[in-house]
């Protein structure tokens, strides 16, 4: 029941900042536009960045976002001792990382479709 907590508090509290800073300012959205990770979102999956809604693309990354950061904690949780756990984080980080990441592009490449 503990990684369940740490899994929530940190979820929440991650996606609470990231909506703070980007999704709800209007500097921040207009930020998050020119950033990386949409220019990254745009290449690899081929986004049409004139068909995308960004308020709603940067809310959708950033509960991607705070899911791989919280999954990442919790399950790093389990391990005793530093050097294994940022092993271990390093491990599970990478692939949620391209999966989570591959799932939201192909969402948002066939609502582009549509």
């Amino acid at each position: 029941m503990k990684f369940v907590y740490i899994f929530l508090f940190c979820f929440v509290v991650v996606y609470l900042v990231y909506y703070l800073i980007i999704v709800s300012r209007k500097k921040g959205l207009e930020a998050f536009k020119k950033g990386k990770q949409v220019m990254f979102f745009k290449n690899a999956y081929g986004l049409d960045l004139q068909k995308l809604d960004y308020k709603k693309f940067a809310n959708s990354l950033s509960m991607t976002n705070a899911f791989i950061i919280a999954a990442t904690v919790a399950f790093i949780e389990i391990f005793d001792g530093l050097i294994i756990k940022l092993l271990i984080g390093f491990l599970v980080l990478i692939p949620l990382i391209l999966l989570d990441y591959w799932i939201l592009g192909k969402y948002y490449k066939k609502k582009e479709g549509k």
